[in-house]
């Protein structure tokens, strides 16, 4: 009996404590691809200035998932600003739904409530 209550609190802990866009949704990070029609450099921060990345496009870029939008600016002109908005991630609304007041705190906290476009194309100037 030890052993099973051993096994299942933890288990149980992580469902119940776990948000459902933490869990489906993705997590608290995010890739997204920006494009361009031919290599540029650029750089990437939130709109609060945090986050700060430099890239040259085409790239990757590893994101955290925050309800603040994302800036992408050119170090030499090359490409317009360009701003990705936050969006609420639909699997958020699943712990709302299901009344999940502690999975719904943790996805807002940790930021997998948001998400943002995958693709990003850069606009030529």
């Amino acid at each position: 009996m030890k052993k099973t209550l051993a096994i299942l609190v933890p288990l149980v802990s992580v469902i119940v404590f776990s948000g459902c866009a933490t869990i489906l949704g993705g997590g608290n990070n995010q890739t997204v691809s920006v494009n361009s029609a031919k290599p540029v450099k650029g750089e990437m921060k939130y709109s609060d200035g945090s986050g700060l990345q430099h890239f040259t496009a085409p790239a990757t870029l590893s994101v955290e998932r925050k309800s603040k939008d994302i800036i992408l600016t050119s170090k030499d002109g090359q490409f317009d600003t360009t701003t990705v908005k936050s969006d609420m991630n639909p699997w958020f609304l699943g712990n709302i739904l299901i009344g999940g007041v502690i999975g719904s705190t943790t996805d807002s906290i940790g930021g997998a409530a948001w998400k943002y476009q995958e693709t990003i194309n850069l606009p030529e100037k």
